[in-house]
């Protein structure tokens, strides 16, 4: 697999500058005012949404537009956390710290944003109304063949490492791989650096048996932050039954999808196909060990022209990131009433009217990530944390 460089971050960037810059056709998939795709909702479900503390834990499109105004559809969408992807995929090192760095900037010069390290940070954020931040490296490699760097990284404020993005890497074997394998060595020992570190460990894009060597490697709950089922959509990219299970049995969880190929075999998926996902999954493993990953991605119809779009996904597939079978070409609609995450009330409403409780949502919607947070990441503002020695890991 082709590594993304620093020139080739920057051939990225420029291709993507434009930001939020609604095409000629978006009109053709807007939502009108009155509908509630899904519905209808309960007179109460924007209180409801309101209410809950929200996590998004798959966010890759502002890495690629670099326009800080994309934070504002989450804002908008009244998202309380998300995972922001800096790093992985065929970034290097020297792309994933420009993205940092430009991440640092805007959370420290805007006043709605604010970095999360802790569920007491995310709580504050939910209180005063911000955007809380934290960093999500979908696959490991900005670490090189350095796994130390993980102690680094976490110091930035990387809160989740993912263990591979598709392809074989010298940790783990993609999904999307030619060859199903495991684990290395070097594997096994990046996730027992990440558990001291404490960094979650995700196997979202992981091939199966590597996500299950990880699984049986970490001492922590294992978490896949965005796939869904194969056994609703037959994607390459989805993920087995099984192996939902054992993400669930590990503590973890697994973040429900909106990327349109993974939820459904039409162009556009509707607001039932979303649901659908959802409802299958949280059938499967219950709704303690289903969440949100909704991995709104650049490419996403109506984010840029139809000339940016086509350049970044040939740049995915030419790289070896992505496999066509797994990501046909763009232009993708996400989910209908859910195009843009500032309309994230909708999925709630359309979740009300298919029957789940406010305490169901609340652990789908936020409390499912905050439980892993917490005992992954600790209370740093905790006594035991000025006790405890930091262990030392194998070098």
């Amino acid at each position: 697999m082709k590594t993304i460089k620093r020139r080739d971050f920057g051939k990225m960037a420029g291709l993507s500058m434009a930001g939020l810059a609604m095409g000629p056709n978006m009109k053709a998939f807007a939502q009108d005012a009155g509908a509630q795709p899904g519905g209808p909702y309960p007179d109460n479900f924007r209180a409801v949404h309101d209410s809950m503390i929200k996590v998004d834990g798959a966010c890759p499109m502002i890495a690629q537009t670099l326009n800080p105004k994309d934070f504002n559809l989450w804002i908008d969408g009244g998202v309380n956390g998300m995972s922001l992807t800096v790093g992985g995929g065929n970034r290097d090192d020297q792309a994933t710290m420009q993205l940092v760095s430009w991440a640092a900037e805007q959370i420290m010069t805007r006043p709605d944003l604010m970095q999360v390290r802790s569920t007491e940070d995310l709580r504050t954020a939910k209180r005063e109304g911000k955007l809380g931040v934290f960093y999500h490296f979908q696959g490991p490699t900005p670490l090189g063949w350095d796994m130390e760097r993980v102690w680094f990284y976490k110091e930035l404020g990387l809160g989740i490492l993912q263990m591979a993005y598709n392809t074989r890497n010298p940790y783990a074997n993609g999904i999307t791989e030619r060859v199903d394998g495991g684990l290395s060595i070097m594997g096994q020992k990046l996730v027992k650096a990440c558990n001291e570190a404490r960094v979650i460990v995700d196997v979202s894009h992981t091939g199966q048996q590597s996500a299950l060597d990880t699984i049986d490697a970490s001492s922590e709950p294992v978490i896949m932050s965005h796939a869904n089922a194969k056994g609703q959509i037959d994607s390459p990219r989805n993920v087995s039954d099984d192996l939902i299970k054992a993400i669930a049995a590990s503590g973890g969880f697994v973040g429900a999808v909106a990327y349109p190929p993974f939820v459904s075999t039409n162009k556009q998926p509707s607001m039932d196909d979303m649901v659908a996902m959802i409802d299958y999954m949280v059938q499967l493993v219950g709704p303690d060990h289903v969440t949100m990953g909704l991995d709104y991605d650049a490419t996403t119809f109506g984010v840029m022209d139809e000339a940016k779009i086509e350049g970044i996904y040939k740049l995915m597939v030419d790289s070896g990131a992505w496999d066509p079978s797994a990501y046909p070409p763009p232009p993708y609609y996400y989910p209908e009433g859910m195009a843009l995450p500032n309309t994230l009330q909708n999925l709630t409403g359309a979740l009300m009217a298919r029957g789940y409780s406010e305490e169901d949502l609340a652990k789908i919607w936020g409390g499912n990530w905050m439980r892993v947070m917490d005992q992954v990441w600790g209370d740093p503002t905790a006594e035991e944390v000025n006790t405890v020695d930091v262990p030392v890991h194998e070098r």
